[in-house]
C-alpha cells in the first residue's frame, strides 16, 4: 500500500515532482500551457498538508478567478484528508476583502462595507459629473473611470493627484476622482481597486496587522503571476517577507491583461525581490499535438526579450493546421460551420469539444446567425451573466441596504423599484441634499421621514418617501431573525416584487426562476451568524460578478450539445479538441489599436498564442478578403501571426463560390492562387486614405485630438495631444478630419494616391 507521499507524487514527471517537493524558500514555477500546472499546484498543497504536516489554515493559495479557486480546492480534497474549510484558496480580491472585513477599521473601512461593481461605479461617476457641474458629453466617463483605476493601482489618492495636475484634462479627472471617492466613502463602500489599495495601505502602515497575517500564512502560493499588477506584487511581498516561503506560478507568454495593469515583468522582478529563488520550468505539454506546439513556439519566439521556453510533447505529430481564405465574414461563418458539422458528424467530435474563438465580441454575429439558421446549438460566452440580470441585481440591492444602510448605489437602484411614485425629480432633490450635507441618501430619507428636512419636495413626494422609509424599516426590524433565503422571501412579499416582474409577459417566468436560483445559491450560508451570513454572501456575489467576468467564469459549463463561441481573452485556461481562430486579419488580430505600438503588438501575439494552445488535436485559422468593420467595408490582409508560422505546419484552403463587389475579378475562385503575404496592401477606401495628409488635424474616438505627422499611403503616424505618437492604418482608424491643412505646391507630395491591389 502506498504511503501518503507516494500517493501524492504518483503519475508526476520528474520536473513536476521537483516542484511539488520544493516547499521551503521562494519558488518560481514557469508553467507552459498544457503542462499540468493546476495538477502540480494541487499536489503541492496536498504535499504540504499530508507529508510536511503543515496545518491547512497556515497556507494561503491565491488564484486569478473564483472558478480556478474551486477547482484547486476540489483537487486538493481528492488527494489528502483535511478540513477543507481551513484551507484558504481565494482570489487576490477575495483575500483582500476578507482582510478588510476583519481589520478594515484601521484604514477607515467599516465591517459592513459594500463592494461596488462596474455598474455601480458607472452610476457614481455620472453622479460625480452632475455634482461637479461638468458636461458629461465633453468628457468620457469611461476614460475617467479608467484613469481613476490607474491612479489607485499606482497608490495615488485624490489629494496627491490634485497636487500634480498640469492641464485642463487632468483637472477634470481630479475633480471627478475626488467626488467619486467622496461618494464611496459616504456610502461605506469600496470599488474593486480599493480592495487591493486599502489592503496594501493596511499592511504597509500597520505592522501589527501585517505580522498577524504573515505569521498565520507561513506558506503562500500564487497562480497566474504574470497577470498580477504592481499593487498585487507589493501585497505579496509584504505578506511573505517574514517567511520567504512563497511559490509563484505563471507564464510570461500568456500575459494578456495589460488593460488591467497586469505586468509580466513581475515574474522576472520576483527573482530580484527574492534572490534565493529556485526556478523550475514546466515545458512538456500534455494537451496539444506536436504540430500545434510547433506553431505556438514559432509564433511566440517573435516577441523580443522573452523568457526562453520551448514547449515540447510526446503526443502525436497530429494534423496540419488548416488556414481558410474566405470572401467575407458570412463566407467565413459558412466554411467554419461546415467543417464543424463534419467534425461532429463524421469524426464524432462532441460540439462541447469545439470552440470558435475571436478577438472582439462583434465577430460572433455572423456565426450566431448561421448557427440559428442551421439549427446548431451554441453557447455564447460573455452574455449577460447571472448576477448581472436586472431582477437579481434588484433583490441583491435590497440585501445590500440591509447590510449597509449607507449604500447609496443600492438604495438609488430600488428607491422606485417596483414603482412607488418617487419621480426622477424627487430623487435628484434627495441626492442634492445628500451632497450638501455630505451624508448618505438613506440619512436624508430618514431626516425627511422625521420632518427635519423637506428641501424643495412637494407633499406627495414626501408621502412616497415616508412610505419607502417605513418599508425599509420593516425589513431592517426582522432581518436579524431570518436566514438569507427567508429574508429574500420577506423582501419579495413586502415589495410585491414577484407581481411586478410577472407583468413582463415574455420574460416574467424566466425572471422569477432567476430569483429562485438566487435563493438556492444562498442556502450554503444557512447556519452561520445572521450578520456574518449576509456579509459573506454579498461579498462572494460581488467577487464572482467582477473577477470571473475576465474569463469565461461560471458561464463556461460543458454540454455535449453546445458549440462554444468565445473571445480569446475568455478562453484562457480552457481547452478543446478543435479550435477555430477566426478573423485572423491585420486590424483584428493583431487589433488595429496595437499596430505601431511594440508592447501592444507583443501582447496581441500572446493573445494569439493563448488561442493556439487551447487546441488539443485540431487547429484552424480563417480570414476574409473583405470585412465590414467599424461601419466600413474594406479589403483585409492575412494576419502577420499566421505568416509567422512555418508553411510546413499548415495547409491552405480556399472557399469557393463567394462573391463581393470589391473582390469580383480579384480572386477568380482560383484554387492555385498564392496566399496574400502580410506585406500586400489591403483594398482601401481611396478617398478616406487621401484625406489623411501630413499636417491635417484629426479627432480619434479613443486618443482624441491630434495632427498627422506622416502619411505612407495606407498608414501613417499621428501625434495626439494626450497620448503621444501613434502609428495607425487609415482604413481602420476610428478618426475624422477636423481641420485639413491648406495645400501648397511644396507639400503636394503629401497627397499620394494609394495603390489599389486589383491583381
Amino acid at each position: 500500500m502506498k504511503n501518503v507521499s507516494e500517493t501524492i507524487l504518483a503519475g508526476l514527471s520528474d520536473r513536476q515532482q521537483q516542484a511539488v517537493k520544493h516547499t521551503e524558500g521562494p519558488l518560481l514555477l514557469v508553467a507552459g500551457p498544457g503542462s499540468g500546472k493546476t495538477r502540480v499546484m494541487a499536489h503541492r498543497l496536498a504535499y504540504l498538508v499530508g507529508v510536511n504536516n503543515i496545518p491547512a489554515d497556515r497556507i494561503l493559495a491565491v488564484t486569478f478567478t473564483n472558478k480556478a479557486a474551486r477547482e484547486l480546492k476540489e483537487r486538493c480534497e481528492r488527494l489528502v484528508d483535511f478540513q477543507k474549510e481551513f484551507l484558504q484558496v481565494r482570489t487576490f480580491h477575495g483575500f483582500c476583502a476578507r482582510v478588510l472585513r476583519f481589520d478594515g477599521d484601521y484604514v477607515g473601512i467599516p465591517r459592513e462595507f459594500s463592494i461596488f461593481d462596474e455598474d455601480d461605479q458607472k452610476k457614481v461617476i455620472r453622479r460625480s459629473f452632475e455634482d461637479e457641474n461638468i458636461d458629461i458629453k465633453q468628457h468620457s466617463p469611461g476614460t475617467i473611470l479608467n484613469t481613476i483605476s490607474r491612479l489607485k493601482n499606482s497608490t495615488k489618492m485624490p489629494d496627491e493627484f490634485a497636487r500634480e495636475v498640469s492641464d485642463y484634462g487632468q483637472e477634470i479627472a481630479s475633480r471627478i476622482y475626488s467626488r467619486y471617492q467622496s461618494i464611496l466613502d459616504v456610502s461605506n463602500a469600496v470599488d474593486f481597486d480599493d480592495l487591493l489599495l486599502k489592503a496594501f495601505i493596511l499592511f504597509n502602515d500597520h505592522k501589527y496587522v501585517l505580522d498577524k497575517y504573515s505569521d498565520r500564512f507561513k506558506y503562500i502560493q500564487i497562480d497566474e503571476f504574470q497577470d498580477t499588477n504592481p499593487l498585487q506584487f507589493k501585497v505579496s511581498k509584504l505578506l511573505s517577507n517574514n517567511n520567504g516561503n512563497i511559490c509563484v506560478v505563471g507564464d510570461p507568454d500568456q500575459s494578456i491583461y495589460s488593460w488591467r495593469y497586469a505586468d509580466p515583468s513581475n515574474l522576472t522582478d520576483f527573482k530580484k525581490s527574492f534572490p534565493k529563488t529556485t526556478v523550475i520550468t514546466l515545458d512538456q505539454s500534455y494537451r496539444s499535438t506536436k504540430n500545434i506546439l510547433d506553431a505556438a513556439n514559432s509564433l511566440i519566439v517573435n516577441n523580443p526579450d522573452r523568457t526562453d521556453k520551448n514547449l515540447w510533447t510526446n503526443n502525436d505529430i497530429g494534423s496540419k493546421i488548416a488556414v481558410y481564405q474566405t470572401g467575407s465574414e458570412e463566407d467565413e461563418a459558412r466554411v467554419v460551420l461546415d467543417e464543424i458539422q463534419r467534425l461532429n458528424q463524421s469524426e464524432n467530435t462532441p460540439l462541447n469539444e469545439i470552440a470558435i474563438m475571436y478577438r472582439v465580441n462583434a465577430q460572433s454575429r455572423a456565426f450566431e446567425v448561421l448557427c440559428q439558421r442551421l439549427g446548431i446549438r451554441y453557447r455564447l460566452i460573455g452574455g449577460v451573466k447571472f448576477y448581472e440580470r436586472q431582477e437579481v441585481k434588484d433583490v441583491l440591492a435590497y440585501l445590500r441596504i440591509v447590510n449597509n444602510k449607507s449604500d447609496d448605489a443600492a438604495l438609488l437602484r430600488v428607491i422606485n423599484t417596483p414603482r412607488r411614485g418617487i419621480s426622477d425629480k424627487t430623487v435628484a432633490e434627495i441626492i442634492r441634499m445628500a451632497r450638501e450635507n455630505n451624508t448618505s441618501v438613506f440619512s436624508i430619507i430618514a431626516e425627511i421621514y422625521s420632518g427635519k428636512l423637506t428641501g424643495e419636495l412637494i407633499p406627495r413626494a414626501i408621502k412616497s418617501i415616508k412610505a419607502f422609509f417605513e418599508l425599509l424599516e420593516g425589513i431592517f426590524d426582522i432581518s436579524d431573525q431570518l436566514d438569507i433565503t427567508d429574508l429574500i422571501n420577506f423582501i419579495l412579499e413586502r415589495t410585491d416584487y414577484i407581481s411586478y416582474i410577472r407583468r413582463d409577459e415574455d420574460k416574467g417566468l424566466d425572471r422569477e426562476e432567476n430569483i429562485n436560483e438566487l435563493k438556492a445559491s444562498s442556502d450554503q450560508y444557512t447556519g452561520i451568524d445572521t450578520g456574518s451570513q449576509l456579509s459573506s454572501f454579498l461579498e462572494n456575489v460581488a467577487l464572482v460578478s467582477n473577477v470571473d467576468n475576465l474569463e469565461g467564469g461560471d458561464d463556461v459549463r460543458p454540454s455535449s450539445e453546445d458549440l462554444t463561441l468565445i473571445t480569446l481573452h475568455q478562453a484562457k485556461g480552457l481547452e478543446y479538441d478543435a479550435v477555430f481562430l477566426v478573423g485572423c486579419e491585420e486590424g483584428l488580430l493583431p487589433h488595429v489599436m496595437s499596430i505601431g505600438e511594440p508592447d501592444s503588438l507583443e501582447e496581441e501575439r500572446r493573445i494569439c498564442y493563448v488561442g493556439i494552445t487551447r487546441a488539443k488535436n485540431n487547429l484552424y485559422f480563417s480570414y476574409s478578403l473583405v470585412r465590414r468593420f467599424r461601419g466600413v467595408t474594406g479589403g483585409q490582409m492575412l494576419s502577420r501571426f499566421v505568416n509567422e508560422i512555418p508553411e510546413n505546419l499548415t495547409t491552405k484552403k480556399y472557399a469557393r463560390g463567394f462573391s463581393h463587389p470589391l473582390i469580383d475579378g480579384y480572386l477568380k475562385n482560383s484554387p492555385n492562387r498564392k496566399f496574400k503575404s502580410p506585406n500586400t496592401r489591403p483594398l482601401v477606401d481611396e478617398k478616406r486614405t487621401v484625406q489623411f495628409s501630413k499636417g491635417t488635424k484629426v479627432k480619434h474616438d479613443i486618443f482624441g485630438d491630434g495632427i498627422i505627422i506622416k502619411n505612407e499611403g495606407n498608414e501613417g503616424e499621428v501625434v495626439f495631444l494626450k497620448h503621444g505618437v501613434k502609428r495607425l492604418m487609415w482604413q481602420y482608424a476610428p478618426m475624422i478630419v477636423i481641420e485639413k491643412k491648406r495645400r501648397h505646391e511644396n507639400d503636394s507630395h503629401d497627397f499620394v494616391d494609394p495603390e489599389i491591389d486589383t491583381a
